[in-house]
């Protein structure tokens, strides 16, 4: 079995702990690649160690290989993580013997379209968002689904995200908590003019189109990856081809997890 690590590069307290798991693994037979990157050989399993930040920009850039992700919390809250650091030893012999089960999750395909050609592509795991750029006017968002006319309105922004994304910023925005294991699709407006406009939940094989009608925008995925938009640039998300497949090794439930990390 070969086991690839990817710790949080910015963080030496990430490095110190993946040290000591690829010792202990490289003592039980394991084959362990340390400080894991795209290109190099691909693992059975990547050990992610480091917050959410660290899991999503691991998970974009590994959809397409479909490698199993077991997370492990060194950040803060930690949403995406399967165990707390101080969790290791206690699963570590499960980890080893692959006893665990997996859990795919839905990701998203954002492409962004100028002049009828694509200018940028991304993956999301949690969302894409297209917000405001710096303290201009509301923007004017017109929305398609399929292709055909659904809404026009202002706001700050709107928000479309995955399951997974659901419990992150779509849920700050007033937006609901999807089961994880759906492939569903919630978009959700951001401090719109008009406050009867609620979040909308579609299936994941319908594709949304949105373009920004007034003013230059800024488009987020997962937080990370970033693109100024101009008046009439289209930006077509729908359901990636790909998904994540993140190891499990307890038995608890997304309303259990909300509880625990947002002290409900």
């Amino acid at each position: 079995m070969i086991v690839g690590l990817v710790p949080n590069s910015h963080r030496n307290a990430t490095r110190r702990v993946a040290n000591e798991v690829a010792l202990i693994m490289e003592s039980q037979g394991l084959r362990v690649i340390r400080d894991w990157k795209e290109g190099a050989e691909v693992p059975d399993l990547l050990v992610v160690f480091g917050g959410d930040g660290t899991i999503l920009g691991t998970a974009r850039r590994c959809g397409h290989l479909g490698i199993p992700l077991l997370t492990i919390n060194l950040g803060r809250v930690g949403f995406l993580a399967e165990l707390e650091a101080h969790e290791l030893s206690q699963y570590l012999p499960r980890i080893i013997a692959g006893d665990y089960h997996l859990e795919k999750r839905m990701m998203l395909k954002v492409t962004v379209r100028r002049e009828g050609g694509p200018i940028f592509q991304s993956e999301a795991l949690n969302e894409a968002a297209i917000l405001r750029q710096g303290v201009a006017r509301m923007i004017r968002l017109q929305i398609l689904i399929d292709r055909k006319p659904l809404i026009r309105y202002a706001a700050d922004g709107i928000i479309c995200a995955t399951p997974t994304g659901s419990t992150a910023y779509s849920l700050s925005a007033g937006g609901p908590v999807l089961m994880p294991e759906t492939q569903l699709m919630v978009i959700t407006p951001v401090c719109p003019f008009a406050p009867a406009l609620k979040p909308l939940v579609m299936e994941g094989n319908h594709n949304l189109t949105i373009i920004p009608e007034n003013e230059k925008a800024v488009l987020t995925v997962d937080g990370q990856d970033t693109v100024t938009l101009s008046p009439g640039d289209d930006v077509e998300i729908e359901r990636s081809p790909y998904h994540i497949s993140l190891v499990r090794l307890k038995e608890q439930s997304i309303l259990e997890v909300l509880g625990r990390k947002l002290q409900l």
